[in-house]
């Protein structure tokens, strides 16, 4: 049965935490801490031309009480499956307003927003002018309500906000591929510039692609040893698998490096 592209797995998310980055840093230097969340705050999504990045611009700042995003400053999105179904909605105008649910992430001194899921919104409209009062007339009876295709708990979620655009909610009704690798053994290596993973079975070659990583406090530490030396690295890893336009991602939440010792090809 589908699902709904806005619910996913939060379970691994929820216990770990994630992360978000502004286009422009944080007051006084200082990051929003790994793994806030930004819940249900309202504001729109818009693509770089120039940089082919997507940003969110809140209409509201957001702090974690020691870092602050300002109102209408753009925040940089991660690639992932949910900004992919956001970026389809946009369609030519490359523009939506939606009431957004993210986790922070840091990288390199930067702050990245990590979309878990959210609501597409009507965009504001300029207030009519007043209209000549009319004889009332008698009101047609209220046609019956289209099921919602929004499972429960998000509908008891929006229930005292604004109303979202529920025709727009409709179109979201889409199966995703991201999933959860706990504990998993791998290769991290830097090609082309970007930093990779790849699964698996320590020496047996049991893998299953190659998964470009996404900025993340948890990469740090991998940044610094491939300075060091740089090359192939083994490392146990759990994160959050996602894919944007056909490229497969990994959001990184723990990562421990391991060594042969010369038993194992590394």
């Amino acid at each position: 049965m589908k699902k709904v592209i806005t619910k996913w797995n939060v379970l691994l998310i929820a216990v770990t935490g994630l992360a978000a980055v502004a286009v422009a840093a944080p007051q006084r230097g200082r990051l929003v801490g790994e793994g806030y969340l930004v819940a249900g705050v309202e504001g729109r999504i818009v693509k770089d031309p120039n940089e082919n990045r997507w940003a969110f611009y809140p209409v509201a700042a957001i702090t974690d009480g020691k870092a602050t995003f300002l109102a209408g400053k753009g925040i940089s999105l991660l690639p992932c499956s949910v900004l992919e179904q956001m970026a389809q909605l946009a369609g030519d105008e490359h523009a939506i307003e939606v009431r957004l649910w993210a986790m922070v992430t840091g990288y390199r001194a930067e702050n990245y927003l990590y979309s878990l899921y959210f609501l597409p919104m009507k965009a504001p409209v300029a207030p009519a002018p007043p209209k000549p009062v009319e004889p009332e007339t008698p009101k047609a009876a209220a046609s019956t309500p289209k099921e919602s295709v929004l499972p429960s708990e998000i509908l008891q979620m929006i229930e005292k906000n604004p109303i979202p655009d529920l025709k727009r909610l409709d179109e979201l009704v889409v199966v995703t591929s991201d999933r959860n690798l706990i504990h998993r053994m791998g290769m991290v290596q830097r090609i082309e510039g970007e930093l990779m993973f790849k699964p698996d079975a320590f020496g047996q070659k049991v893998g299953e692609g190659v998964y470009r990583l996404l900025p993340s406090g948890a990469i740090e530490e991998i940044y610094r040893n491939q300075i060091k030396s740089p090359g192939r690295q083994r490392y146990v890893v759990s994160g959050v698998v996602t894919s944007f336009q056909g490229k497969n991602y990994f959001l990184l939440r723990r990562a421990t490096r391991t060594f042969t010792n010369g038993n194992f090809t590394p």
